[in-house]
């Protein structure tokens, strides 16, 4: 980690510490024979997590993205809301077409 800090420190990149995440990869026997919680990067204690997110991609520790589906399903549910006011005042097709584009959006 000291390498990797060296080089964003050269490259004039920035890196935000608090925002770093460790997680373990394994399959379900093998991280459950794994005890440790907290790893030591860069003179930072960081809790070790079951999921973090990579690029709006949240990765989970058996790699089965049951943690991205219901990150990204209470994700639309919250906006799908959020336009129900509006929909009210427009008409049906125009709805279904917003409410289409916004799904498909989302999906890709």
């Amino acid at each position: 980690m000291a390498d990797v800090s060296d080089w964003l420190d050269r490259s004039r990149l920035r890196r935000n510490l608090c925002k770093t995440e460790v997680m373990r990869l394994g399959s379900k026997f093998c991280i459950d024979r794994i005890t440790v919680c907290n790893i030591s990067v860069l003179s930072i204690s960081i809790q070790v997590s079951d999921s973090a997110r990579i690029l709006r991609v949240v990765v989970d520790s058996q790699l089965s993205m049951v943690d991205h589906v219901s990150s990204l399903c209470r994700s639309v549910y919250n906006q799908l809301r959020q336009l129900r006011p509006v929909v009210r005042s427009i008409t049906e097709d125009a709805a279904k077409i917003m409410v289409q584009a916004f799904v498909s959006s989302r999906l890709d």
